[in-house]
């Protein structure tokens, strides 16, 4: 009984924090999400940081991985096809593999549909934003599932293939292919930075999901968005460094907060 009555209580207080987010995102113009790690460890995919992150776990990974690159292309690749790559890449390739989207990833899908949030930017290389139907995505770590050359940005979906060969130089302008996910020491590409300050611009409310907000220059967004007016609201199990300015911050997990608003906004 006395579990029962503790339940009951955690589960109304969650509906009212969610009830009031609804209101916030009901008043605004232009809402945009912004999901990190958190996001993606509901689907099974570990963190880097943290208890259970796979730095944490190997040691912390050069930071030097894409000068790396440019300096030997075929020689990073073929390292890579034969696996002589860090274990903590292997082991979160495997996780990547058999991952799928979640309640929560639907959840915002619908409300992109319904018109309730606007865009995503997402921290997460893994595709489930975009398995699970969102549509104005920016992928501001880039996509394990796609290929981009670094001179031109011309983009190629892999889908489930995994290159077992050096790929050829870019179709467009015969520039060095790579993973389209950002390397240590690698800028964002400039079309997607373009397009998330675009979107950072418009929005008057941030929905912070899953993200610790401390990865630059994706955290800086957040930020950027504050000081241009727009209410921030966070979903996460844990308080970060967003909490403090935040106009509500629920504690809870997108699997559970993010379908229990889509229901309060279909009402």
């Amino acid at each position: 009984m006395t579990n029962s009555k503790i339940t009951d209580v955690f589960t109304d207080d969650i509906q009212t924090q969610i009830e009031t987010i609804a209101e916030v995102v009901t008043a605004s113009k232009y809402v945009v999400g912004m999901t990190g790690a958190g996001m993606s460890v509901e689907s099974g995919i570990p963190p880097f940081r943290g208890a259970g992150g796979l730095w944490t776990k190997y040691g912390t990974p050069r930071m030097d991985d894409y000068s790396r690159f440019k300096k030997d292309p075929s020689g990073w690749w073929k390292r890579r096809i034969n696996e002589e790559i860090d274990e903590h890449i292997i082991e979160l390739r495997d996780a990547l593999v058999n991952a799928k989207p979640h309640q929560g990833h639907h959840a915002l899908a619908h409300l992109e549909a319904m018109g309730c949030v606007h865009s995503v930017i997402t921290q997460n290389i893994d595709a489930l934003d975009e398995k699970a139907g969102i549509t104005n995505l920016i992928e501001i770590h880039g996509n394990r599932t796609k290929l981009r050359c670094i001179d031109c940005g011309n983009r190629v979906a892999l889908g489930n293939f995994v290159p077992l060969y050096t790929p050829e130089p870019c179709v467009e302008c015969k520039g060095i292919v790579k993973f389209d996910t950002v390397m240590f020491g690698e800028p964002i590409p400039d079309d997607v930075m373009k397009n998330a300050r675009s979107e950072i611009n418009k929005a008057d409310c941030i929905l912070a999901i899953g993200t610790s907000a401390t990865v630059r220059p994706a955290s800086g967004l957040i930020w950027i968005a504050k000081s241009n007016g727009a209410k921030i609201i966070e979903i996460n199990p844990v308080k970060t460094k967003l909490t403090p300015i935040c106009e509500v911050s629920l504690r809870s997990t997108a699997g559970e907060a993010l379908p229990l608003l889509a229901k309060s906004l279909s009402k």
